[in-house]
């Protein structure tokens, strides 16, 4: 997954791109879950700010539980 299809403030854009690839590189299934954790914290910050609609977090969490998932499944292997 590549942050162009992140729909964000652009205020936003670079700290969900920083956790993405934190996901992304992360180097163990703990630490995967923890930046996926981290992710559903800032969605849900942004929610609350008002800066993006339900709506908008809803699909950015999905993208951050794709990415958390493709990697615990990378990791288990």
């Amino acid at each position: 997954m590549t942050s162009d299809s992140f729909d964000l403030p652009v205020a936003a854009l670079r700290p969900a791109e920083k956790i993405l690839r934190e996901i992304e590189t992360a180097g163990s299934m703990i630490l995967a879950v923890k930046y996926g954790a981290k992710a559903h914290g800032f969605v849900i910050g942004l929610t609350c700010v008002g800066a993006i609609t339900e709506e908008q977090g809803e699909v950015l969490i999905l993208q951050f539980d794709r990415a958390t998932e493709r990697k615990l499944r990378e990791l288990s292997i």
